[in-house]
């Protein structure tokens, strides 16, 4: 056989081999791709409080309502293997009614679907009288407010040795800069609800500091609750000598939007979000009346629910007057938080946290790095 022959019958057979590997590889793909979801209604007749919305292959994440007439009924998120959603009515279906099912904010629902789901409410009475609709009118939403109480250190691992008068003058001091710290924070849902893709919230909070190098743990009669910290029970006599011998205040109130949820469906969601935050830090012995604002604008992803609810990264862009009035610095925050349901006496009233937050000039200026840690203490179940 000459070359060119072999040549031939070589191209040819590298022709067939990869037309044989495309065609296996579209097949496998095929075979793994996991099939759409395909969604139905319960069949619905008068005087029914409730309309029930069937899903066969369900995707969690997914956002799907229905339409009453000309009337949306709020939105409910599929989870992992969930295959049907219950949408509670607040007054009976009447005859004639037409009930449409939306995902995702489409009518849209069915793949290859040429006309929206809908489902016409029949004449013949249905198995719930009009009056159970109120019973059956949907559950009250999550609360909107959120408040805790938090106790711990902070340790300024980076930090210059004196900052507008406030000094550590204590060599010893000086190995280790940081505080005993008490405060409140607290959350509030302006628009949305708990399952609503976009909500708004407003945040504050305050911090108050008593810095370490000026409390004397040496054993002693007059000893300061706060150097027992290994003492869970004396909560409240740290938080008074803190609020009474506080060096440092920081206060911060924070409007921000959460637009997007990641691994929704998940034991551990997570809110996208874009926060402005608004602050100041008083200081004693600081020239200015000793107060400096701090702000910044940043973007940030925080657990949703889970193990780890309420732990986040944020990242921002903005001014710290400790260090520079520009607007040229920038911010970086992580916190970690847990429960404590392994501790008997705390299971049912905080969580640990730790938190680490980064104020940097990207250049020759001064830089902050700071470790935080302590206990979050949820002031509405303390009060149960």
């Amino acid at each position: 056989m000459s070359v060119s022959s072999r040549l031939g019958a070589w191209s040819r057979t590298a022709v067939i081999a990869a037309a044989v590997c495309l065609q296996l590889a579209a097949a496998r793909n095929a075979a793994a791709q996991t099939p759409a979801p395909n969604f139905s209604v319960e069949p619905v007749n008068l005087g029914d409080c409730r309309v029930v919305v069937r899903i066969q292959n369900p995707r969690g994440g997914d956002q799907v309502g229905i339409v009453v007439d000309q009337t949306l009924i709020r939105e409910q998120t599929v989870s992992a293997g969930r295959d049907r959603l219950t949408f509670a009515l607040a007054d009976p279906l009447r005859a004639g009614s037409v009930v449409r099912v939306r995902l995702n904010g489409s009518e849209s629902v069915n793949t290859g679907g040429a006309a929206p789901l809908v489902a016409k409410v029949a004449d013949k009475p249905g198995a719930n009288a009009p009056e159970a609709c109120k019973a059956e009118a949907e559950p009250d939403d999550e609360s909107p407010f959120e408040a805790s109480a938090f106790l711990g250190e902070v340790i300024d691992n980076f930090a210059p040795d004196a900052v507008a008068n406030y000094k550590y003058s204590d060599p010893d001091a000086l190995k280790s800069k940081g505080s005993f710290i008490f405060g409140f924070n607290f959350d509030y849902r302006l628009h949305g609800r708990s399952d609503s893709r976009v909500q708004w919230w407003v945040e504050g909070e305050t911090m108050h500091g008593v810095r370490t190098a000026d409390v004397d743990c040496a054993p002693s009669e007059q000893r300061p609750p706060v150097c027992d910290t290994a003492t869970l029970g004396n909560v409240t006599e740290q938080a008074k000598f803190i609020l009474k011998n506080a060096t440092s205040l920081e206060v911060w109130a924070s409007p921000r939007v959460e637009f997007h949820t990641l691994q929704g469906g998940t034991d551990s969601p997570a809110k996208l979000y874009a926060a402005l935050v608004l602050g100041f830090i008083a200081l004693d012995d600081a020239p200015q009346n000793g107060v400096y604002r701090s702000h910044h604008v940043g973007l940030g992803l925080a657990a949703d629910a889970g193990s780890f609810k309420d732990s986040y990264l944020e990242v921002g862009w903005g001014k710290n007057e400790l260090f520079s009035k520009d607007w040229d610095r920038l911010k970086i925050s992580g916190l970690l938080s847990f429960s404590l349901e392994r501790i008997p006496l705390w299971r049912d009233l905080g969580r640990v946290f730790v938190e680490m937050t980064i104020d940097n000039s990207l250049g020759s200026g001064p830089d902050s790095i700071r470790t935080f840690f302590g206990v979050d203490i949820d002031l509405k179940k303390g009060s149960q």
